[in-house]
């Protein structure tokens, strides 16, 4: 308890000096009591100043996250009013799907490692140290075939969480990936679980983890190529803290505008004005086949229209397009 309470007030006095006795009396505690809990804090990594006689004072550049630096910055009623920051897991999609999906809508897990993360059609997806890995625990009134708009809309909250944290325009490669510079900064996967009887949603985990100081030297050498990091392409990025936080924010208001009348139109306009690759040849790989077309938008469901060679058009409701470099 004191712990959280010694963190907001750093949080909301970051980069100015507050005093161990001014602490300890708004807080009600022992100036021994906060002592205790700043050197537990810095031991857990956190960049916290003193001056003998001045207090504490929390880094401005202090990158470290947790729940309540997310929560001094969260302005959602509902997507991450409730959450767990873990340093490492093996998935936040696997730990939210197997001990919190019980909990209420909003309820998100993040991390900033992540030892076995998740991607499409059963690939791994590789989360070493200095990422935003979050998981959101939701639990739609919508039918199953609407289930797609939620990954639409991930992609979507992503890309304006980058864009309102940077001067940083990324773009969407159809179906979830998030590019910069034909370099991937962000991946998602939606799992849903379904009642067996009705057929109804359960609850769906919508897994959304973001590159934002990562060292991409580190990763597999046949990934270093193709990933991309915030602060690859940006001198000062933000600190991880804020890209969870506005992700929250941004996430909930797209998920307000799905849910409302014309909203998989609304959220639809959002995804295709960031869609890259429009009217330029891709790599079409489906199940079945694997073919060169240019690729020409989305239809009202989402699905991607592609242009073969000999000029018929193809609706894609599944698959993936790689870019040609």
């Amino acid at each position: 308890m004191i712990r959280e309470k010694v963190l907001y007030e750093l949080e909301i006095n970051r980069g100015k000096q507050i005093s161990g006795g001014m602490l300890a009396k708004k807080l009600g505690v022992s100036r021994a009591a906060v002592w205790k809990t700043i050197s537990s804090l810095r031991d857990e990594g956190m960049n916290i100043m003193s001056v003998t006689g001045g207090g504490y004072c929390l880094a401005n550049d202090d990158d470290t996250i947790n729940e309540q630096s997310i929560h001094t910055l969260r302005k959602t009623k509902v997507i991450g009013s409730s959450l767990i920051v873990l340093p490492e897991v093996t998935s936040t999609n696997t730990i939210l799907k197997n001990e919190y999906s019980h909990k209420d809508e909003g309820f998100t897990v993040i991390s900033t490692r992540q030892t076995a993360g998740k991607g499409r059609m059963g690939r791994s997806f590789t989360s070493p140290d200095g990422g935003v890995y979050t998981s959101i625990l939701l639990k739609p009134n919508m039918p199953l075939e609407n289930l797609s708009f939620l990954t639409i809309l991930a992609a979507v909250a992503a890309c304006i969480t980058i864009e309102n944290c940077t001067d940083l325009k990324p773009q969407i490669k159809w179906v979830n990936d998030v590019l910069l510079d034909k370099k991937k900064l962000c991946g998602i996967l939606t799992e849903a679980s379904i009642e067996g009887e009705t057929g109804n949603i359960d609850y769906v985990v919508v897994g959304i983890g973001i590159n934002v100081r990562t060292d991409i030297s580190k990763m597999p050498t046949e990934l270093q190529s193709i990933a991309g990091s915030i602060s690859d392409f940006c001198e000062n990025p933000p600190r991880r803290a804020e890209i969870a936080a506005t992700l929250l924010n941004v996430f909930e208001e797209c998920y307000n505008i799905l849910c409302s009348e014309d909203g998989k139109a609304k959220i639809l306009k959002l995804y295709d004005d960031r869609l890259c690759c429009k009217n330029e040849t891709v790599e079409v790989y489906t199940a079945s086949e694997h073919y060169n077309a240019i690729c020409k938008g989305v239809n009202s469901v989402g699905n991607l229209i592609v242009q073969k060679e000999d000029g018929s058009s193809v609706i894609l409701q599944a698959g993936e397009i790689r870019i040609k470099i």
